[in-house]
């Protein structure tokens, strides 16, 4: 059985220029941005990474929640509300992600 990995493209992204990027940012976090379909592809390319990175995240503070809680206390406490932060984070990213796949591909 082989298990076909998708690879996250970010090539608009990548040759977007500084201040570009900051604009596929606010296309991609943002419900209110009115992005070219430059942006809104390198944006679209983002979100997948975007997904990747605090999923990574979520779990590294998943580890420091269960270390920490018998030892420090405050720490697990802290840790416990970034988690919280970073899981509402991620299920913004995945719909945002969805929303930007629909939105690039009802434009073709």
């Amino acid at each position: 059985m082989s298990v076909a990995l998708r690879t996250v493209k970010l090539d608009v992204y990548r040759s977007c220029s500084r201040q570009e990027k900051r604009q596929v940012l606010d296309a991609f976090w943002r419900t209110n941005a009115h992005p070219t379909s430059r942006i809104h592809a390198a944006a679209a390319q983002y979100g997948p990474y975007a997904v990747l990175c605090l999923l990574a995240i979520a779990a590294e503070l998943l580890v420091v929640i269960f270390v920490s809680i018998d030892r420090a206390v405050v720490i697990g406490v802290l840790a416990t509300l970034l988690e919280a932060f970073v899981l509402w984070s991620l299920w913004w990213a995945i719909t945002r992600s969805r929303a930007m796949r629909r939105e690039l591909i009802s434009s073709i």
